[in-house]
């Protein structure tokens, strides 16, 4: 019984915590130098007055302010249309796997003939999906260009609760 009641004693209190957590952003952002070329992109980790910190996978890249000229957050519009192609070929492929199977065909065609030409129009659907998709993905561009004042609207822009 005492285990039962210890159990749900540490299940009540798990939420509770002595600190408030720290400020975080989860955006993506790609950040590009003055030539115009992508240097680096990843998630926030922390923002610092000369710096930011990304990141990629599991490690961590910082960089400074000086090499900063431009920062995109969210993906490209390209990320937006892949995704798109590929949910569009996964049902591409499931059209092509159920009609494999299948001798008697419509519209004067093989079964196997029609189901790979569903399959392509599927994904150029899939594709456009993506790309309407861009039109309301709502990303931001701030040119920092090494300027502090901007440096710190993209700080307080960044730390604001996101809805």
């Amino acid at each position: 019984m005492k285990y039962l009641l210890f159990a749900i004693a540490l299940f009540l209190c798990a939420n509770i915590t002595a600190q408030e957590l720290p400020k975080k952003s989860k955006i993506f952002v790609r950040v590009y130098n003055n030539q115009g070329e992508k240097i680096a992109k990843g998630k926030i980790l922390d923002i610092t007055d000369d710096s930011i910190i990304l990141k990629k996978g599991s490690s961590s890249i910082t960089i400074s302010l000086n090499e900063i000229e431009t920062l995109k957050t969210k993906r490209s519009n390209g990320h937006n249309v892949l995704f798109g192609a590929a949910g569009g070929s996964l049902l591409g492929l499931a059209i092509v796997a159920s009609e494999s199977g299948n001798s008697n065909a419509g519209f004067g065609g093989t079964a196997k003939g029609l189901a790979y030409a569903g399959a392509i129009v599927v994904v150029f659907i899939g594709s456009g999906v993506g790309y309407l998709t861009t039109l309301f993905k709502n990303s931001q561009e701030y040119t920092i260009g090494s300027d502090v004042v901007k440096w710190k609207g993209f700080m307080e822009d960044m730390y604001q609760p996101q809805n």
